[in-house]
């Protein structure tokens, strides 16, 4: 409490904590304590006990109804770019509460065993838990959860419908989260998507094996039974153009087109046949299934897209696979597991190293006569700012 004046005229400010339950509802039955799944230490017992989160304040006195003691936002909440509420639905996975663990993370997002996948994860490097021994396993909690109950059954509460309609255009995370988002404020939409199948980067830029498609495929359907309207084989262009989604009647039109587009090196060679950039390498896998690879195949990058260039490469029958990465190991972006992964499926990992020039015959890429290391050592020298992955076929 702050007092603010002079005897006989003066104000005071008295601090209170939330209660974070609604006094008016509350009946003080004591329910609440019963199921709730966080534990605290009691500091009215010096800590040598612990309590439920949920508790009565004070025991003996009125009004008798329960609070909630919550301090502050965690570390890991704070570090998702999605504010999720990580300690509840970690709390609901460590009950065995695989339902209300989704309808936690779907209140603010939904594809929650896409994240369970292919989340960076920032949350796990900003878990206090790294200050004992190693984080929680947040993202893979997600994918459990997930995994363990059919996002399809979770209701999802959804204000009634609007006469507004919005266009999306592009499938991908942003285009979906969209719909989702404007879905549950009753506002439908209609998702325009280029491509043959919707998704966007989720299925033509991730490989199967790291996000199963039924997966991808279920969540999207959790979209569509909010009413959200796909086309697919819709792209953007003369036939169809923002201003004529205006005139049809669409009220707003949301952009999500993705990046599909990789960065040029700037080399000699890189336009040759046999040099193509990772992304479009992908999409023609993720599309079709399959995509020329030849028998040796050197990938330009340190990031995620590149371990799945090789994983990729590795799976169509590639018999030698290699990433050059001009920095060190420890400064790759891509997550160490997929490093890991890649090394133990045969991917040759050089650092230190970029590539000058592309070698070229008659237009294609070709090699040396020495061995693929010796290759490497002479061709990808120098240093050269590589974003995105860059892949050639020899």
């Amino acid at each position: 409490m702050s007092l603010d004046g002079e005897q006989g005229n003066f104000k005071a400010r008295v601090r209170k904590n939330a209660r974070y339950i609604d006094i008016s509802k509350c009946t003080s039955c004591g329910e609440c304590t019963t199921v709730c799944p966080v534990d605290l230490p009691d500091e009215y017992q010096e800590g040598l006990s612990a309590k439920k989160a949920t508790y009565k304040r004070y025991a003996q006195a009125i009004p008798g109804a329960f609070a909630i003691d919550k301090a502050d936002k965690a570390p890991c909440r704070l570090a998702c770019p999605g504010g999720l509420n990580v300690q509840g639905y970690v709390n609901m996975v460590k009950a065995g509460k695989y339902k209300e663990a989704l309808e936690i993370i779907m209140e603010d997002l939904p594809l929650p065993g896409v994240l369970g996948r292919i989340c960076p994860h920032g949350c796990e490097d900003a878990c206090r838990r790294c200050d004992v021994d190693s984080s929680v396993a947040i993202r893979d909690l997600k994918r459990l959860a997930a995994d363990k109950f059919d996002a399809r059954e979770i209701e999802i509460e959804c204000a009634p419908r609007k006469d507004e309609k919005v266009a999306i255009i592009g499938s991908g995370p942003a285009g979906l989260s969209c719909a989702y988002h404007l879905a549950r404020k009753g506002i439908m939409s209609t998702i325009y998507e280029a491509l043959p199948e919707a998704g966007g980067m989720l299925r033509v830029g991730i490989p199967a094996h790291r996000l199963p498609r039924e997966v991808l495929d279920q969540e999207i359907e959790v979209i569509t039974n909010l009413g959200v309207e796909l086309k697919t084989n819709s792209p953007l262009g003369p036939d169809m153009t923002v201003d004529s989604l205006l005139d049809n009647g669409y009220k707003a039109v949301y952009l999500a087109l993705g990046a599909h587009k990789g960065i040029e090196l700037g080399i000699p060679g890189e336009k040759a046949s046999g040099a193509r950039q990772g992304v479009d390498f992908l999409r023609e896998v993720n599309l079709t299934g399959k995509a020329k690879v030849g028998k040796k195949v050197a990938i330009i990058g340190g990031g995620n897209v590149a371990i799945d260039v090789a994983r990729s490469a590795v799976r169509l029958g590639a018999e030698e696979v290699s990433i050059i990465y001009r920095r060190t190991r420890h400064e790759m972006p891509a997550w160490e597991e997929e490093i890991q992964a890649a090394e133990v499926e045969g991917t040759k990992i050089t650092y230190l190293a970029a590539p000058q020039e592309v070698l070229t015959r008659d237009g294609k890429v070709v090699m040396r006569d020495e061995s693929i290391e010796g290759n490497l050592a002479r061709v990808f020298t120098g240093d050269h700012p590589l974003e995105r992955p860059h892949i050639g076929v020899f």
